[in-house]
Order: C-alpha cells, then sequence, then structure tokens
C-alpha cells in the first residue's frame, strides 16, 4: 500500500499496475496517505501528458487506468 514517504504520482501507479483499473473515489479511497486533491491534480496531469486513461463511467464517475505499463515512467524526486 501506498505510504506517505512516496510521491502520489508512485502511489498512483503503484496501484494502478495491482488492480489495472479503479474509479477516481476508490483510488482516492485506497491512497489514505495523500489527500483528495493531490490524488486528483496527479491523476489530471497524467491523463493529460498521455500516461492515464481517465473514461468517464457515470455522470459523476471516472475509471482510470494506465494506458501503457512499458510507457509508464515516475521520476523520484529527492
Amino acid at each position: 500500500m501506498a505510504h506517505a514517504d512516496i510521491s502520489v504520482e508512485e502511489a498512483v501507479v503503484e496501484l494502478l499496475k495491482r488492480s489495472e483499473s479503479c474509479c477516481l473515489d476508490d483510488l482516492v479511497a485506497q491512497l489514505p496517505a495523500h489527500n483528495w486533491s493531490k490524488v486528483f491534480a496527479t491523476v489530471d496531469a497524467m491523463s493529460r501528458d498521455g500516461r492515464l486513461s481517465l473514461r468517464r463511467i457515470a455522470r459523476s464517475g471516472y475509471q482510470i487506468s494506465l494506458l501503457s505499463p512499458k510507457s509508464v515512467h515516475v521520476e523520484m524526486h529527492p
């Protein structure tokens, strides 16, 4: 599970590698070390740069998945 010492981006990638896809609310619930706004901002940025697929599944629900596990590159920041 995600720890406070890893970035939100790393935590999102780790979770999606295990589950293949999930909805935004489930992603936030499974990353309790990170607040909703940081998870949302990270998902937004990763979907804009093509690392994540963000698909609307309901009026206010979104399905999130990695586009290509081989193309995902998470940089470590000190």
